[in-house]
């Protein structure tokens, strides 16, 4: 819609020609005409007519002040500031008690048709714009301002009668005794405020301090996590650091030796692994340490935990402290240099780089494994690989009878990859690399745990004479499986694996890690925790297997396992919360951490059971009939069936319900919190914070920190132009070289 407010007509037009040709009296007599005209016309308007041009007038001047600049609006305020200034030192002393009466009266009649809302903001615009001019005036403007409040106030009262006195006598003292609550409120206010500023700021020096205390000061940009020396953890967030010194240590040598380690185990320990445990430090060998530990001018790092277990009075105890690593925790590392002997005698080595052990040759090198694997890569124009492995629950007896078919068949030497989906052709190239087994290395990293490990899980193990390579099935290539390249860097990118477990061993709600609840009554009844892991489930009847052998990358040397017996004993669950602060890098593996929270899952499912029943069985209490039974009895319940049982155990299972608490990951647990959020969100309302949690890069210097806890790590990040000039440097100096 076209807008018609600033059409002018023919008649303005015509008037406003004749008004340029006028000269200045006629202009003034003119004005004083027009002027006339309109008192003559609003004095004989109506008051629809009066308010609807009263409204029209309003909205022309909001208009054109929306429509003016900043500097024209601060001319206009200053031209209207003089001309009033001068219209009032020309007006009489009537016409200005006139004006005064209708300001007040009009004030007045505002004020009393105005909301609480309007009546606030007003109050507060003209507190703020008192403020402003009295901050704005000078010095001589001020000593006048107040002799004129002073004097006009003496008159006012002067002049005032008893009744207005004494009314205004008790309106000041209001006024006063509110200035004076809202001064005492403002004062609490402003200390509030201070000390919560005083606290961020304390909080934010907290928080630098201890961020910043991995820092060398020698070197202030270089940083290295701090681990501690008797349990080999990281100390993280706010954890205070403890120093132990070297004869501190050293007192408690008959706790933390390799000797006594030894005699309580009967076996001597690998010199791989003593080695990779010990500090080289004089009055410190022969003990069971960690080499990643920080040293201190005032001694090495410790926890609260170990700092605690290390006071003196502690050093005649012939136990270590609990996580120390001399108390059942010695675990090691994959060494980075393979030694072993061949069948000649002859002394072979092998470097494994980080890049060399891939996904599936673990799983092919792992002596038990309680799953079937699947190993499946997506990916596409403009996305990067992302990698999907599927633990299943494999029925071994069916498999066995492929391999055998697969056996007549003749083609039982070959693996087969079958390539399928949108990829593109780097993609398809990455993962065949991947997916390619390298024959020779697989066969040194099994002979090395065969021979020089000491792990039980290969004591039986034949080391083959080759590896079979897995050959790959894919499709012609068509414009329906095969992207076009578009962001090389994206597309090649790997990213980490999903991973998804088989749900035949996962917790229930009803029945926990068990198969029934009448066995998982008999588990609560005589407190016997469940297995860890076990291989079995929908086909086979369960067996329990040792961690260590299903991650022997994680125990390389086959120790160390959270069943291994302890001088002081720890509990499954607590082992597996003390490998997540280990600083093992084979520990920071995702196939680990997630195999390691499932079997907590199964700790923590079965810790949270809870019994029920019926407070009468057939007339007798729950008390009487318990008294009455014994665990054989109980323990006479076999895979469901309850014909060879007595009258009274069979009662008692009938009545008896077990229950306990899903999973994490698991629907029932998300439908548990979502009900909980919910009936907060009822009760207390909707927050007013809502927090979340992004995971760190994998590029972040926290993360490359934690990621090398032996190493010292620079915060400094090079610019690329100074990349780019060390780099044409090297090319300078290797072509004059060459």
């Amino acid at each position: 819609m076209a807008n018609t407010a600033n059409i002018i007509s023919p008649e303005s037009r015509k008037r406003r020609a004749k008004r340029l040709t006028l000269s200045i009296e006629n202009k003034n007599a003119q004005k004083e005409k027009d002027k006339l005209r309109k008192m003559r016309i609003q004095y004989n308007e109506s008051p629809d007519t009066y308010a609807a041009r009263k409204e029209k007038a309003k909205l022309n001047r909001k208009r054109k002040r929306d429509d003016e600049s900043p500097d024209t609006f601060t001319a206009k305020k200053e031209k209207d500031k003089l001309r009033m200034k001068r219209i009032r030192n020309n007006e009489s002393p009537l016409s200005s008690a006139i004006r005064k009466i209708k300001d007040k009266t009009s004030k007045e009649i505002i004020r009393n048709n105005e909301s609480p809302l309007s009546s606030a903001i007003r109050k507060i615009k003209d507190k703020t714009s008192k403020k402003r001019i009295r901050n704005n005036e000078s010095p001589l403007s001020s000593a006048i301002r107040k002799i004129k409040d002073k004097t006009s106030k003496e008159r006012i009262r002067n002049n005032e009668s008893p009744l207005s006195s004494a009314i205004r006598k008790i309106k000041d003292k209001t006024s006063k005794k509110r200035k004076r609550q809202s001064c005492q409120q403002d004062a609490v206010n402003i200390h509030d405020d201070k000390e919560m500023e005083r606290s961020v700021e304390r909080a934010i020096k907290e928080a630098k301090r201890i961020l910043h205390r991995t820092q060398n000061h020698q070197a202030p940009r270089s940083h290295r996590a701090i681990v501690c020396i008797i349990c080999d953890c990281f100390i993280i967030g706010i954890e205070t650091i403890h120093k132990l010194k070297i004869d501190q240590i050293a007192k408690h040598r008959e706790r933390l030796s390799v000797k006594k380690y030894e005699e309580y185990y009967g076996q001597a320990l690998k010199a791989e692994v003593v080695k990779q445990y010990q500090v080289n430090v004089e009055g410190l060998k022969e003990l069971l340490l960690s080499p990643r530990s920080r040293r201190y001018q005032d001694g090495f790092a410790t926890c609260a935990c170990c700092y605690n277990g290390m006071s003196s009075n502690k050093a005649t105890e012939t136990s270590p402290p609990k996580f120390a690593i001399a108390n059942g925790f010695v675990i090691g590392s994959l060494p980075q240099v393979l030694e072993w002997t061949d069948k000649e005698g002859n002394r072979r080595i092998r470097k494994i780089e980080d890049d060399d052990l891939t996904d599936i040759l673990k799983a092919m090198l792992s002596p038990v494994r309680p799953y079937g694997y699947i190993f499946a890569y997506t990916g596409g124009s403009q996305k990067s690989i992302q990698g999907n492995f599927q633990f299943f629950e494999l029925d071994h007896n069916r498999l066995g009878a492929v391999i055998a078919h697969l056996n007549q068949s003749g083609i039982s030497e070959h693996i087969y990859v079958v390539l399928c989906g949108r990829m593109t052709i780097e993609q398809k190239q990455i993962v065949r690399l991947r997916a390619k087994i390298d024959t020779q290395l697989f066969i040194d990293i099994l002979t090395w745990f065969v021979k020089e490990s000491g792990h039980p899980g290969y004591s039986n193990t034949l080391i083959p004479e080759e590896c079979p390579q897995p050959i790959f099935v894919e499709d012609k290539k068509t414009n329906n499986n095969t992207d076009k390249s578009v962001n090389i860097d994206t597309e090649t990118n790997i990213e980490s694996g999903t991973y998804h477990f088989s749900s035949a061993q996962d917790p229930t709600e009803k029945n926990s890690v068990f198969d029934s609840t009448e066995k998982f009554t008999i588990a609560m009844l005589k407190r016997s925790a469940p297995h860890l892991l076990v291989y079995g489930g929908s086909f086979a009847n369960t067996k329990e297997m040792n961690v260590e052998d299903v991650l022997p990358f994680a125990f390389p040397f086959g120790i160390g396992g959270p069943k291994m017996k302890r001088r002081l004993k720890v509990s499954p669950q607590k082992c597996i919360e003390h490998y997540m602060r280990l600083s093992l890098v084979q520990f920071m593996d995702s196939s680990s951490i997630l195999l390691l929270n499932h079997l907590l899952n199964r700790l923590l499912s079965f810790n949270t059971g809870v019994m029920t029943c019926r407070a009468n069985i057939n007339g007798v209490s729950i008390g009487e009939t318990l008294s009455t039974l014994t665990i054989d009895e109980l323990e006479q319940i076999k895979d469901n069936k309850t014909d060879h049982l007595n009258r009274k155990t069979k009662e008692f299972l009938k009545a008896i319900t077990t229950t306990s608490s899903a999973s994490g990951h698991t629907d029932a647990a998300a439908k548990f919190a979502r009900r909980n959020a919910l009936a907060m969100l009822d009760y207390f309302g909707l927050n007013s914070l809502f927090l979340t949690t992004t995971p760190c890069d994998e590029c972040s210097f926290r993360v490359k920190l934690l990621c090398n806890p032996q190493q010292w790590v620079s915060s400094y990040i090079m610019p690329d132009f100074l990349i780019l000039k060390i780099v044409q440097k090297k090319l300078i100096i290797l072509s004059i070289t060459a």
